[in-house]
């Protein structure tokens, strides 16, 4: 190792950087009429044209505000947000069974009562004609255009007297007598048979002296509103459907032995479940015995003992 080569060479790198310092500095300083590299703060303006311009760029739109439709409904809460929703993530919810909407809720939550049915059975079964012959006599000439009638309507209690074929039973009623006849029966008694031609209806019936006739080719199905008797319906085919108080109903079945009639209903109890469905079975209402209402000798005594 040559000491005096090595001392040389850090002298000369020494020299080196003071010479470079120096340099800067001088440069930074303007020292020796030469320019700074960076201009002092009041001069940059001046020595920097650029500085004095306006950013280069364009400018950005504004964004239109977003309109919506007044008409559209806005979307349902859920049903976390519900009026007395207790959710805690650690406790346990209490929840209880509503036979309204036939699930589980929160105990604590709105219970939506189950409203009525709404509707009540009054009859079924096939219709019956109201008019019955109930008796005849022969006219004084002999001919039968001069035969007499006297006839009922079972359902208004009114009698027509000295009813003659081929002539309406009133003004107001155009029910003609059209032919009479005496049938012999099995049993060996005649039966009184007279033909009207019901332009009401628009149809011939066959009507005897015994009791109304029923139309076995059809059915008559009245229901009435519960809240409301003098709202009714009549209906003749399983398939048939009405609207009363926002709700449909559908006659679903229809039994002639037991006089009972299968009606579902449909209605919307809360738009957030949609659509609900329930059936019932409509039955005639049970007539009430008078005699059942009357008190009794033992319920007569403990009023007796209560005075």
């Amino acid at each position: 190792m040559n000491f005096k080569k090595d001392l040389l060479v850090l002298l000369t790198a020494l020299g080196v950087l003071i010479l470079s310092v120096l340099g800067y500095v001088a440069l930074s300083s303007g020292f020796f009429g030469v320019k700074p590299l960076v201009p002092a703060e009041e001069d940059r303006e001046k020595a920097i044209p650029e500085l004095k311009q306006n950013a280069a760029g364009v400018e950005y739109p504004a964004t239109p505000k977003l309109t919506l439709n007044s008409e559209i409904k806005d979307w349902f809460t859920p049903e976390e947000n519900d009026d007395g929703w207790d959710y805690d993530l650690f406790t346990t919810i209490d929840i209880a069974w509503d036979p309204s909407q036939a699930e589980y809720v929160p105990a604590n939550k709105k219970v939506i009562p189950l409203p009525p049915f709404g509707i009540s059975l009054v009859s079924v079964g096939h219709p019956t004609y109201p008019y019955v012959l109930r008796s005849t006599v022969a006219g004084k000439s002999g001919k039968e255009e001069d035969r007499e009638f006297s006839i009922e309507n079972t359902l208004t209690k009114e009698w027509f007297e000295k009813c003659r074929l081929k002539r309406p039973l009133n003004d107001k009623t155009p029910v003609y007598p059209q032919e009479y006849k005496v049938v012999k029966q099995a049993d060996g008694f005649q039966q009184k048979i007279l033909v009207l031609d019901d332009r009401l209806l628009g149809r011939k019936v066959a009507i005897n002296d015994e009791k109304p006739l029923e139309f076995k080719d059809t059915i008559d199905v009245v229901i009435t509103a519960t809240d409301d008797p003098s709202k009714s319906w009549t209906f003749h085919n399983k398939g048939d459907d009405f609207k009363y108080e926002k709700a449909q109903y559908i006659i679903k079945d229809i039994d002639l032995v037991n006089k009972t009639v299968t009606v579902e209903k449909k209605y919307v109890l809360d738009p957030k479940k949609g659509q609900r469905s329930d059936q019932q079975v409509l039955s005639l209402p049970v007539p009430v015995d008078p005699k059942s209402a009357l008190p009794t000798s033992k319920e007569k005594a403990k009023t007796n003992l209560t005075k």
